[in-house]
Formats: C-alpha cells, structure tokens, sequence
C-alpha cells in the first residue's frame, strides 16, 4: 500500500433484513467472513482498473485487468494510522437485520469501491428512511491529520464531504 494518501476509515451501520442473500455475501466477503462470491451484485466489481503489459500504442499490446479486492478485510495492527484495523458483520437479536463495524486504512485508488459499498450500506440502513433527518455513521481521516470528515446517513445516502470527493479521481457516481 502506497504511504502517501493513507485514509483512516471508521465506519459503523446497522443494515435492514431485508438484503438479499447475494448481497449479503457480496458484504461477508468484504469483510473478510466468506469467499468472494461469483456475483458481486453491490457492483463493487463495475470498475476495474487496466494496466498495459508493454507498449500501449503497440497493437497488439496486452491489458491486464485487475481484480475485484475485499475493501474492508484487512486484519491486524494499522501500519500508518495506529491501532488494530477491524471488521465485524453480526445478525442482530431478533434476526431484523445486522450490525457493521469497520476500522480500515484505504488508499484512494480503493475510493470508488469504497464510495460503491456506501451508497448500497445508504440504501440499505435501518435509518435510511428516517424523513431527513441525520446521523453520524463514521469518518475518514487523512493519516497525517487529526480532522476527521464526516460520513452522514440522510435519506438513505452516505453523504462524503466534497474535499474527499474531489481529492480522489477514482470516486465516482455509482448512481445507475
């Protein structure tokens, strides 16, 4: 992992019941509890990067396509923001849904499906559907700096600050 624009990621979401079982393994994958699935219906798969395997402007150059990577499994001691990196996927009591906890150190090269689990965890929180009103469901802190920015659930959507947004050339619109 490059050391330059390490984010610290913290981030913690109860998620209704009813997801469906592909998505819900789509998330145990994330996380680092399950394969990865063969469909990945979060669509944390829709952008790949490609790197050339020689001279791009050659014809018959050859690309390689990266692969889809878990963004919240990482274990262990954090090597850049301190602590131990975490991530938890419980059923809660009464089986109505589950819980989410994350501890994370991403690169913004990760962004985009980092901005794709997001905006599906908006859409699919218990408090998605609460009439405006807001909550505070994590941050994400620039290793080097002890601002957090703020990541707030309202009408169904992880709002990310602008400055995160426009820093990172890889978060896209996953609006489709």
């Amino acid at each position: 992992m490059p050391v330059g624009d390490i984010y610290e990621l913290v981030l913690s979401v109860d998620i209704r019941a009813g997801v469906t079982d592909d998505e819900l393994a789509e998330l145990r994958w994330h996380v680092g509890q399950g394969p990865r699935p063969e469909r990945l219906p979060i669509g944390t798969d829709r952008y790949v990067e490609t790197y050339p395997l020689g001279d791009p402007d050659d014809p018959d150059c050859e690309w390689e396509d990266a692969e889809a990577e878990p963004v919240f499994a990482q274990r262990g001691a954090a090597r850049w923001v301190g602590g131990a990196l975490v991530a938890e996927l419980v059923a809660r009591e009464r089986s109505d849904g589950w819980a989410l906890t994350v501890r994370q150190e991403l690169h913004p090269d990760d962004f985009y499906r980092l901005r794709t689990l997001l905006d599906w965890l908006g859409r699919c929180s218990v408090g998605a559907h609460a009439g405006g009103v807001e909550s505070f469901v994590g941050y994400l802190r620039f290793h080097e700096s002890a601002e957090i920015a703020s990541l707030i659930l309202v009408n169904g959507r992880i709002r990310v600050p602008e400055d995160i947004e426009s820093h990172t050339p890889h978060w896209e619109d996953t609006t489709w």
